[in-house]
């Protein structure tokens, strides 16, 4: 027995080498690289096991290769369309980025509903489900089986029977918890369903780390919806602990419905196996819906590049009086770090929204340990206090605002799928502006001499959670 133990620890230790190797050889960017190799030195055992579950580099694999494809095809009729607006030199870059690494048009005959808490949004976004006459589409990282998402099966299961196409993609991790009972009333009725990158125990590793953290919904092809907000009670303020849900979400008409469609197709094609096409799934759109210049920019494991994190940076260094961010998670990596603090040092008005307390309490306290390093830098940080705050907002001047699905961390930069919409109006800068300024109300600004006294042992534990961020 000892001898076979022998055996099985030489055979990890040797396993352990050769992912370092293979680690170094990605050419990863070395804060990574180093801290995997630490793990790997460290606890050996344990390293390997989460270098299976979280480590390995999916932008490349076959998977996600045939996914990429899949966007491209979808989205390369409608990067035909207009593809810029207006002479402003950021809106330029950003059409370039989303053009270049996500093959996403702007489109201008667009109206927008703005949603910043869960009881509005879902009771228009429910309403306009009950009003289709061809066609649902739902995406989404979490659906649960409780009071929300109750009413949001009846409303499908009913749709279904007059005759209305009802697809739901949703993650396999996001929704673990979604019961066998709720999946199967919905197949035994007719809405079509599929599991994006289901983990089973053979594949673990290549599919654990790699979520789908889009929430997305097509209402015939004329409506649609973005942003933070998921499917279950305590995203309407339910949640004993988190209490008020304070998110940020869109309700689109027009144009650039087509493009969040196109994305749509892409992913269920890839999840499901069963592709769908058709005029009827991109239907024309009245003349005159209204005026918002946007542009659907999406990334993931699968984007030859991380488009949404090129953006962010465009935004942060391109703008010439604020940078407003609202996230709940903010673990950024080098390049991002840098930016925020070189835009501040810069004179550059960076202003960061965060919650007050945490969801998820590994990512709370890395995200915490950034507090300091940016506010001596000049950054002004915000604790949210009147609730949790889940919205995911960068602000850019009085041009540029993004909102959508991806947080400001590593997670969303490179592992996620994810989806912001951009838009290029100083109408939604002023509306992005007038939500932030509620929100700085609701926050307490954090006092950087009286943060720096905090107990040492935070201090420890936000340190520790920091070691972890290059692989968040």
């Amino acid at each position: 027995m000892e001898h076979l133990l022998a055996i099985i620890g030489w055979l990890l230790i040797a396993s352990s080498i050769l992912i370092g190797i293979v680690i170094i050889m990605e050419k990863r960017s070395p804060s990574r690289t180093i801290a995997w190799l630490l793990v790997l030195i460290f606890i050996p055992v344990v390293g390997f096991v989460l270098y299976l579950l979280f480590g390995r580099n999916m932008r490349k694999t076959r998977a996600v290769r045939s996914k990429e494809d899949l966007d491209f095809r979808a989205l390369d009729e409608l990067s035909q369309m207009e593809t810029t607006e207006g002479d402003h030199p950021l809106i330029r870059r950003l059409a370039h980025v989303g053009g270049y690494a996500s093959r996403a048009p702007i489109t201008t005959n667009n109206a927008v509903q703005y949603f910043y808490s869960g009881g509005p949004l879902f009771e228009a976004m429910l309403e306009d489900l009950r009003r289709a006459r061809h066609h649902i589409h739902l995406a989404y990282y979490i659906v649960r089986h409780d009071r929300l998402g109750s009413r949001l099966k009846d409303i499908l299961l009913e749709r279904v029977r007059s005759g209305v196409e009802v697809r739901l993609l949703y993650d396999h991790v996001g929704s673990v918890w979604l019961s066998r009972a709720y999946r199967r009333e919905l197949l035994d009725h007719g809405v079509q369903l599929a599991v994006f990158l289901p983990v089973t125990i053979p594949i673990i590793s290549r599919k654990l780390n790699f979520r789908y953290h889009r929430k997305i919904t097509v209402v015939d092809g004329r409506i649609g919806y973005l942003g933070g907000f998921n499917i279950g009670d305590e995203y309407l303020g339910e949640h004993k602990r988190l209490g008020f849900w304070r998110d940020t979400h869109l309700r689109v008409e027009g144009e650039a419905v087509h493009s969040l469609q196109a994305l749509f197709q892409a992913d269920w094609a890839f999840a499901s196996g069963r592709p769908f096409e058709g005029p009827a799934y991109f239907p024309p759109i009245p003349q005159k819906i209204g005026y918002t210049p946007m542009q659907l920019i999406a990334s993931g494991p699968d984007s030859p590049f991380p488009a949404i994190q090129h953006a962010t940076l465009l935004l942060i260094m391109g703008a010439s009086r604020r940078v407003w961010i609202a996230t709940p998670y903010l673990v950024p990596d080098d390049s991002v770090l840098m930016a925020l603090k070189t835009a501040a040092i810069a004179g550059i008005d960076v202003r960061i929204v965060l919650p007050s307390y945490p969801d998820h309490r590994l990512v709370f306290y890395a995200s915490t340990s950034y507090i300091a390093e940016l506010a001596a830098a000049g950054v002004r940080i915000y604790r949210y206090r009147k609730g949790f705050l889940h919205a995911k907002v960068v602000l850019a001047d009085d041009v540029v605002v993004s909102i959508g699905t991806a947080n400001m961390d590593t997670r969303s930069f490179e592992l996620n799928f994810e989806a912001n919409y951009y838009l290029y109006s100083k109408s939604a800068a002023e509306a992005a502006a007038e939500q932030f300024e509620r929100d700085f109300g609701d926050s307490e600004e954090v006092d950087l001499y009286r943060f720096l006294a905090r107990p040492l042992r935070q201090q420890a534990i936000e340190s520790v959670a920091r070691l972890f961020s290059p692989l968040m």
